[in-house]
């Protein structure tokens, strides 16, 4: 991969629709994905494409019709993409519904760690296979007892030098074995296990990280800001990580103070985070650093993340978190173009953080087919349905997305939508039974914000379960709520 680049394309095939086919193109996957790592998932693997292939030559085209579609092997931070693309026609969820094909979102859970389905309108329809490649684990690699003696350390005196500096990428190793120290087996995101990978995210300029080291050089603490391209004007302030024997040494408001002065000299808007509202502890940090709300998550932790050191135990329900937003440059004016079903939220978050937001004349727009893509996280067991641009089958297309979703026993599905498109003022989404979730300010890769809506899949969140941090927070979360229950 070049520098800066997050992306880097290693193979592609077009092929006619053709069952006769499939055998090479299989073959051609699995040498492919071979040589780049995968030697052993490789194997597993064919199935997966094979019916994905096989969907695009039996339903993608109309009968007698000539067909073709391309298969493309990519390389990202980490990660090897298999891409399946065709110009047919759009995939048809209820098969999935009425019990056909259940067989293919079964087979590629089984065979990828990520699925990505993408609606790409006129271009037809994309398909993406995401699989990590098998990097070392520090986890298998640390004595156990690492972990469990600076537990039982004890605190370290406060006047104990720390400095507080940008994390070089091949200092990965030392960020992976500070998490293990701290948290052991427990730490919520996987992927900071992996030294190899952070390097690589850390060096396509997708993470930047602070550190906090003693004057041996030991890490005790981390913050990162990851964004979804190089250049994003606004990045998501996350990865906090403070060792035990330095709780108390206020390192989490240094931190996030260093990295805001960095976002800000590198000219980005803002920092968004997500601060557990399980307890208030992380949203009163993020306000008296002068963040604010602009959203609650319900049930975005997955209930396999306890919170026992500050006496919370939630016996296996999920929980929930409060989006912040910190500015750092100011952002532009822009026009936004709420859903009438949502518009006085939008508007109370948008004048609680300041943001010049005018309400866009609506209109009856010429609508092109809708452009989104569908990202299932197994490992929370949530979705994210991203709207790129609505079009006229908007409704159409969320409601078969969430249906499959459903089908398949994804506990919460949030979809985002761009609040400086016009055709997002006809967004009728609360009658799917969608509800107000949050805004990220200057979030959409088009330019401007997010609008975030929430469904839950029978998943249960009472307003009691979820903590706020502020009047303002308190007023949002009722807010939400009774839109919540308007539904039911």
């Amino acid at each position: 991969m070049t520098e800066g680049n997050p992306e880097e394309p290693v193979a592609r095939v077009t092929v006619s629709a053709d069952d006769g086919f499939l055998p090479p193109v299989t073959d051609f996957v699995k040498r492919v994905t071979s040589r780049l790592g995968l030697r052993e998932a490789a194997g597993h693997m064919d199935r997966a494409v094979e019916l994905v292939c096989t969907n695009v030559i039996r339903y993608a085209f109309e009968p007698g019709e000539e067909g073709s579609y391309d298969v493309y092997v990519l390389r990202r931070p980490g990660r090897v993409v298999v891409a399946v693309e065709d110009q047919g026609l759009p995939f048809d969820y209820s098969r999935l519904q009425d019990g056909e094909d259940r067989t293919l979102l079964e087979v590629l859970h089984r065979s990828f760690d990520e699925i990505r389905f993408i609606n790409l309108g006129r271009r037809g329809n994309r398909v993406e296979l995401l699989k990590h490649l098998p990097h070392i684990d520090v986890r298998d690699h640390l004595p156990e007892g690492e972990h469990s003696s600076t537990l039982k350390a004890a605190a370290m005196h406060e006047d104990t030098p720390v400095e507080i500096r940008m994390m070089l990428p091949e200092e990965s190793f030392e960020l992976s074995r500070c998490v293990y120290r701290s948290y052991g087996y427990s730490y919520d995101w996987d992927y900071i296990y992996y030294p190899d990978r952070i390097r690589e995210l850390q060096e396509r300029g997708l993470m930047r990280s602070c550190v906090a080291v003693t004057s041996e050089g030991e890490f005790v603490g981390h913050l990162a800001i990851t964004v979804e391209r190089p250049d994003s004007p606004v990045g998501e302030s996350g990865q906090a990580v403070v060792d035990p024997r330095f709780r108390g040494h206020h390192l989490f408001p240094k931190m996030k103070t260093f990295m805001a002065e960095w976002a800000r000299d590198a000219g980005m808007y803002g920092l968004y985070s997500e601060a557990t509202a399980v307890h208030p502890y992380s949203q009163r940090g993020n306000l008296e650093l002068g963040a604010k709300e602009t959203g609650f998550l319900l049930g975005y932790i997955p209930a396999s993340v306890s919170y026992k050191q500050i006496g919370e135990d939630r016996e296996g329900r999920r929980g929930s978190v409060a989006l912040f937003y910190m500015r750092v440059n100011e952002e532009p004016e822009r026009k936004i173009y709420p859903p009438t079903d949502y518009l006085e939220e939008v508007g109370r978050v948008a004048r609680r953080n300041g943001l010049r937001r005018v309400v866009g004349e609506v209109h009856e727009p010429t609508l092109q087919p809708s452009r989104m893509n569908v990202e299932v996280r197994k490992d929370h067991n949530l979705a994210f349905v991203r709207v790129e641009e609505p079009g006229s089958d908007l409704e159409e297309l969320v409601h078969r997305h969430l249906r499959d979703l459903c089908l398949h026993r994804v506990d919460c599905v949030y979809v985002d939508l761009p609040l400086s498109h016009p055709a997002t003022a006809h967004a009728g989404l609360k009658s799917l039974g969608l509800f107000f979730g949050g805004i990220i300010p200057e979030a959409h890769a088009g330019g401007g914000d997010i609008l975030r809506l929430q469904y839950l899949n029978n998943v249960e969140i009472e307003a009691t379960s979820v903590t706020t941090a502020s009047a303002f927070g308190e007023e949002l979360l009722d807010l939400i709520f009774r839109q919540k229950n308007a539904l039911t």
